[in-house]
């Protein structure tokens, strides 16, 4: 598959924003606002120290978490097949739980845990995703950037095949077609405008792909309300989001943050990283979310080598997968 040069330093630099918005955000991960201000009162901008994590002081600073071990793993299938399927997503994902210790390590959400275990024992991969978290926003990116020259339509199918197993639900199909649609705007030089445009034109009929149609926050109604919000003080975005939104599993908490924060960052992934790690809940998802889409939208990932050297030096094979 053939990619054109300025399309392929886009996905480049989403997937090097990506895994640095993880690792920033994996020490603050579900910690709360509160916390959060106290130890780090100018905001996470730095990769912080095991001491300094409350949930992940096990982990060695820099370390991207299952966001981007998870991508990395799919991303590798989906091209070497050059499509996106059901079995594909099932294998890799089983061989990422193999070969990382995902579940030792307590990487593994409960939904794709429940999903993989049962299809592992014989289950119907197409009727046992039931999740509605956002691991299924999370692995969007595998599902665009092994192909930027795919359709919106073949989008959609592709999204759906990547959740399908673990998140073929509603909640988590509309998340991941806001954003899925937004990103391939965003790697194909669409303005800020148009990605959110693609987003809430997306978002409701990769929904509208999910067997029924669950009772849940929209994710497309928060982007909207997030592009008329226009430019907020960060201590107002963080009030909006963390305490009148939340920013914890569910897919529309983390689809409007990340969304929220991309239109804050102004062309900047790490101001996008940094305001997603400060955040406070799911920090890490967020953070890496919305540097990709940052990153890519702009260009070029605009990471201080305090942060991209570390984690390249730590996580070495997982970027390998990625294609950095």
């Amino acid at each position: 598959m053939s990619i054109s040069p300025d399309k392929q330093t886009r996905i480049d630099a989403a997937l090097l924003a990506f895994a640095c918005g993880d690792a920033l955000g994996m020490a603050t991960e579900f910690m709360t606002r509160e916390q959060i201000e106290g130890a780090f009162p100018g905001g996470v901008t730095r990769l912080l120290e095991q001491k300094d994590s409350q949930n992940h002081g096990d982990l060695t600073p820099g370390s991207v978490t299952d966001d981007t071990e998870q991508v990395a793993y799919l991303l590798e299938r989906y091209r070497a097949k050059g499509e996106v399927t059901v079995e594909d997503t099932v294998d890799a994902l089983l061989a990422w739980i193999r070969e990382t210790g995902a579940v030792e390590k307590h990487y593994i959400g409960p939904s794709s845990l429940k999903a993989l275990t049962a299809i592992e024992k014989g289950a119907d991969p197409t009727t046992a995703g039931t999740g509605t978290t956002c691991g299924g926003i999370m692995r969007t990116p595998a599902a665009v950037c092994f192909d930027p020259d795919q359709t919106m339509d073949q989008l959609r199918e592709n999204v759906r095949a990547a959740l399908l197993p673990t998140h073929n639900t509603s909640e988590a199909l509309e998340a991941a077609g806001c954003y899925g649609a937004a990103l391939l705007t965003a790697i194909n030089s669409g303005t800020v405008a148009e990605v959110i445009e693609a987003a809430l034109e997306n978002g409701p009929l990769t929904e509208a792909l999910a067997p029924w149609r669950g009772c849940a926050a929209s994710s497309a109604a928060r982007i909207r309300a997030a592009a008329g919000w226009g430019r907020l003080p960060d201590e107002e975005l963080f009030h909006r989001l963390y305490d009148l939104w939340g920013t914890g599993l569910p897919s529309a908490d983390v689809c409007g943050a990340v969304f929220a924060l991309f239109l804050a960052a102004e062309g900047s992934a790490y101001r996008a990283i940094s305001l997603g790690a400060s955040l406070g809940g799911d920090t890490d998802t967020i953070a890496a979310l919305a540097g990709a889409l940052t990153a890519a939208q702009a260009g070029h990932a605009d990471i201080p080598d305090h942060i991209a050297g570390p984690v390249r030096a730590v996580n070495g094979p997982i970027l390998r997968r990625l294609g950095l």
